[in-house]
């Protein structure tokens, strides 16, 4: 049965490769830059859900039409931070974390160019980390050499290990000139080639000193393999181009007492190796014990109901896990071309004893997915403070949390097969990135039509509200028009009535200053792109130039703002109003002031125009706490709030579900949990926990009169369902949409050449 949904899924996969999949982008007014893939919850219980934001890097074997990147998303599936800008070109980004660098939180990844199934990388590939204003702080890669090859940074591992950060451990490919026949392959073959993988611990002081090394050929033996030359990306062994990957090293962790966990996809196995100062006197680089494989050390058991044995094959991210005396892993439990171990993959707990020389490893938790996927390639299990965890499937676009008793509680897609993310994680963070990340747009759909506001700030984690000054000049006197509250969307929307000009402040939620953007002036469309318009937008595609622009006086009436939910208070434009009016009496500007030179300012007596060249501005100086509790996620309110046409202003995005996947019938169970977690019966996916979403389009032209506060589908608290807000894309001609557009209208990201392993 397993083998044939492993060839399905092959056959599904390959087809789906040969052709450019696009993806639903979302539509963002005031950065048109970005093209992000739309992130679509399926499941998400507020209550059970632990806080944090999702970090992960989407990307696919075919052409796509989205920025192959680093993201962080909210629990909502809004975005809050791309990296596409830092990435080197020809570079593709892998593995990002959340890690300690000096006892702060710091962003790591890895920029790999090379062989993504597994092979050296080109000398270009680096790893590197970054602070939380999202500057890189330190690049690194491994040192030496081996066979007369020098090692390069491979894309399967960069672990900062420790609060403080003074190593990482970083992976390695080499092929060289090793002779091996396969006698349990068919015609037993021989190779003349042999790819190996390595592992290095690097110090991060800048120097990339070696710390300690090891090398798979010097301690397993090829024919350990559970794999035959000429396979699925693994190489025949024929040429040195085409070397053998016997091993294929993918995961390293360290454990307190110095030693090392080395996972090997191709043999199926996760070693226990001896460090420098190894407590049982073992030689440095020792193996200790294997866990699984053809010489598996343990005596496999399991608690878990209806897995009467420990199995696993072909698996990830192989972590130390002390709070269970044991190890986590993702358990792939298939390659596309070797007869699948179970049914479907999954994250697993693992039990291990050594006491009195016997060595048992029992299963504990074994989490799988609501789709129950076979996911061939990647993945990642992540424990949460909480007691959650935070499992992503690799070769397939979806991401879930679960307790500890395998409840599901958070379900998430980014669109359809062969989109992929190497690993995902959720983690505590606090960005403060800098002032040139600021933005906004500013649109009217007349000229005495209210003006609609766009800000964002990309990467920004401690905005709480946003308030828009106006004027009828640029460099004139601004009043406040409007005010609007930070709901964790990209964007924040309000109205406000017509002027000229306008800027935004953000403020934290103690009210300081975070920073200003530039003023910008509102676009009202011409008359020949006017009809096209509604009050929020003109339609996806459309640039925004000054040709397409209508020209609008200045207004000469005092303005008051509307009773607008969206607004704090109602405003005069006049610098003589005296009395109770919450704006005070203004002077003009006559510089511009850079918005860094007073960061915990409240509403300032004289608000001018910023200059675009104003120094960068972080939030307040307190130090980022690692706790959960610090996460700035928040529930949703359940108040009913007024309409927005932005698809990132609603607090939980749903939408149209990703192509199926071939996945087993959904009478089958998606959790299997043991006794010894005391857990409660495992739900179907035909349960509650699945909250399904008809795969319905989007409204290419949002209405003001709709309602977009009706109940979200199956949600245990009320949200409001995503709407477009406009069908629009201004400044450029990679063309957003909240369909999915003609490949031969949007502009395609270069394709890697494989899949990755």
């Amino acid at each position: 049965m397993a083998t044939k949904r492993a060839a399905a899924l092959l056959l599904t996969s390959l087809a789906a490769v040969c052709q450019a999949q696009t993806v639903t982008l979302l539509n963002l007014l005031s950065r048109p830059d970005i093209q992000a893939p739309t992130v679509y919850i399926t499941t998400y219980d507020t209550s059970l859900t632990a806080p944090g934001y999702i970090f992960m890097t989407p990307n696919s074997p075919a052409a796509s039409n989205f920025q192959y990147a680093p993201y962080i998303y909210n629990n909502q599936g809004h975005l809050v931070w791309t990296g596409y800008k830092d990435l080197i070109p020809g570079l593709t980004v892998y593995d990002e974390n959340v890690c300690y660098y000096k006892g702060k939180p710091h962003i790591s990844m890895t920029q790999f160019v090379g062989q993504t199934g597994g092979g050296a990388g080109g000398i270009g590939s680096f790893s590197q980390i970054m602070d939380e204003t999202y500057s890189q702080v330190l690049a690194m890669r491994p040192t030496g050499t081996f066979a007369g090859q020098e090692l390069t940074q491979d894309l399967h591992e960069f672990n900062v290990l420790g609060t403080a950060g003074s190593s990482a451990l970083v992976t390695s490919y080499i092929t060289f000139a090793h002779n091996v026949t396969y006698p349990a392959c068919p015609g037993s073959p021989s190779t003349a080639f042999t790819k190996t993988g390595l592992f290095s611990e690097v110090s991060t002081d800048g120097l990339n000193t070696t710390l300690f090394q090891w090398n798979a050929i010097d301690h397993v033996d090829p024919t350990d393999a559970f794999v035959c030359p000429g396979d699925n990306n693994v190489g025949t062994g024929n040429v040195a181009s085409d070397g053998f990957d016997f091993f294929h090293i993918n995961a390293i962790d360290k454990d307190d007492n110095g030693d090392y966990l080395v996972s090997g996809r191709h043999t199926s196995t996760v070693y226990k190796v001896a460090g420098n100062n190894n407590i049982e006197g073992l030689a440095p680089g020792s193996v200790i014990w294997r866990l699984g494989g053809k010489h598996n050390n343990f005596t496999m058991t399991s608690t878990v109901a209806g897995t009467p044995n420990l199995e696993f094959s072909f698996q990830h991210h192989a972590r130390f896990r002390p709070s269970i005396n044991g190890i986590s892993l993702w358990d792939n439990a298939n390659d596309n071309d070797t007869p699948a171990s179970a049914n479907s993959s999954s994250g697993m707990s693992i039990e291990l004893s050594t006491a009195n020389g016997i060595y048992t490893a029992t299963l504990i938790e074994n989490y799988v997915s609501p789709g129950a996927q076979l996911d061939s390639s990647q993945g990642s299990h992540q424990f949460l403070p909480n007691g959650n965890h935070f499992l992503g499937l690799g070769s397939y676009p979806y991401i879930y949390e679960q307790t500890s008793t395998g409840e599901t509680v958070w379900y998430a897609n980014w669109g359809p097969l062969p989109l992929q993310s190497y690993r995902a994680f959720k983690y505590p963070w606090v960005g403060k990135p800098s002032i040139k990340e600021i933005a906004l747009f500013s649109y009217a759909q007349n000229c005495t039509a209210p003006a609609a506001f766009y800000a964002s700030w990309n990467g920004a984690t401690e905005v709480a509200s946003w308030k828009y000054f106006t004027s009828s000049t640029k460099t004139g006197t601004f009043s406040l028009a409007a005010t609007a509250a930070h709901n964790g969307t990209f964007e924040t929307f309000t109205f406000a009535p017509y002027n000229l000009y306008v800027y935004a402040i953000a403020y934290d939620d103690l009210g300081n200053n975070l920073g200003q953007t530039p003023t910008v002036g509102t676009f009202v469309p011409g008359a020949a792109l006017a009809p096209s318009c509604n009050e929020y937008s003109c339609p996806v595609g459309t640039v925004y130039s000054t040709a397409a622009q209508a020209e609008c006086a200045a207004p000469v009436a005092p303005i008051t703002t509307s009773s607008s939910t969206t607004t704090s208070s109602t405003v005069k434009t006049s610098t003589t109003s005296k009395g109770t009016s919450p704006v005070r009496k203004t002077t003009k500007a006559t510089s511009s002031p850079s918005s860094s030179s007073s960061p915990a300012k409240k509403d300032p007596k004289t608000t001018p125009s910023p200059s675009p060249s104003s120094s960068p501005v972080k939030g307040p100086k307190t130090t980022p706490s690692p706790s959960p509790s610090s996460a700035p996620v928040k529930k949703s309110p359940k108040t009913t709030p007024s309409p927005s046409p932005s698809p990132s202003s609603s607090p939980i995005r749903k939408g149209p579900k990703a192509t199926p996947t071939p996945s087993p019938s959904p009478s089958s169970s998606p959790v299997r949990k043991g006794p010894k977690a005391t857990p409660t019966p495992s739900p179907s996916p035909s349960s509650s926990q699945i909250k399904k979403v008809p795969a319905t389009s989007p409204s290419p032209s949002p209405s003001p009169s709709s309602s977009p506060a009706k109940k979200a589908h199956k949600l245990r608290s009320t949200h409001t369902p995503h709407t477009a807000h406009g069908p629009h894309t201004p400044h450029t001609t990679h063309h957003h949409t909240k369909s999915t557009p003609s490949p031969s209208s949007t502009p395609l990201v270069k394709a890697n050449q494989e899949f990755i392993n």
